[in-house]
């Protein structure tokens, strides 16, 4: 197994990934249309422009074991004033779940995060029918911050959750003693 830094090449993949986890765990939250036909065309033409011309605050991590992507990570650092560093993709694939890997991630992200942004929080937003998700964010020390509503990109208006940690160390720590357990 190893973590690296995705580079362009990778977006194919990362947008597959990405889509067949949409499909799988928004199908009936999201348009059946949107997620069967449109996503992953859509989300290549975001992987393609996040890698070509990625933003100065961005990270995208690769987690890959005999050279398959089994899950990725992506991160604004201090993109919200309140919150800081948002994680806004963390992605394991089905048969790569259950291995950690998850965990994994999440404290390589809070390594990116104390690197670059040590003295902010971090935060992801999850849907709330989610609930695998936030049952996974709640064991690695998440907490519930606020409801808001997400505009997908299909359209649907969906509820959602903010969890945020205090800062990268509280997350990594958090991690780290779920992994321990």
């Amino acid at each position: 197994m190893r973590i690296r830094e995705a580079e362009f090449n990778d977006y194919a993949k990362i947008a597959e990934l990405h889509t067949a986890n949409w499909q799988q765990a928004y199908a009936g939250i999201l348009d059946d249309d949107y997620l069967q036909n449109q996503m992953l065309d859509e989300r290549k033409a975001i992987w393609q422009t996040r890698l070509i011309h990625p933003s100065l605050n961005q990270g995208i991590l690769l987690l890959e074991e005999n050279d398959q992507l089994c899950g990725f990570i992506c991160l604004y650092g201090n993109h919200s004033f309140d919150y800081g560093t948002m994680i806004d993709n963390l992605h394991v694939a089905s048969g790569s779940r259950g291995k950690g890997f998850g965990k994994q991630l999440m404290a390589e992200a809070a390594t990116w995060a104390n690197k670059h942004f040590s003295s902010l929080g971090m935060y992801l937003e999850v849907l709330k029918a989610n609930q695998a998700a936030i049952n996974f964010y709640l064991s690695v020390g998440a907490t519930d911050s606020k409801d808001m509503v997400w505009n997908a990109p299909c359209g649907t208006q969906v509820p959602c959750h903010t969890y945020t940690w205090q800062s990268p160390d509280q997350l990594k720590q958090a991690v780290s003693c779920h992994s321990e357990a």
